[in-house]
């Protein structure tokens, strides 16, 4: 699996579980960019919308698929 595979699963797994609580995929990849407040143009891997009948939501989602193992220091 590469980055893009895993990109394509998270899209999926969003696509698939959203559709039951009417979570939608706005876009996704390399092409899905979205405005910053301050006006800067920012690329994000998944862009998903919903609703809950009072307010909209976006949720950017950023994908890290590592190609190693990361080990997490305990304190």
């Amino acid at each position: 699996m590469d980055w893009k595979e895993y990109e394509e699963i998270t899209k999926y797994v969003y696509e698939t579980l959203g559709n039951a609580a009417g979570t939608k995929i706005v876009g996704h990849g390399r092409t899905c960019k979205v405005e910053g407040k301050s006006g800067v143009s920012h690329q994000i891997d998944i862009l998903t919308s919903h609703s809950d009948g009072v307010h909209n939501y976006r949720t950017a989602i950023e994908c890290k698929y590592w190609d190693k193992k990361l080990i997490k220091k305990l304190s």
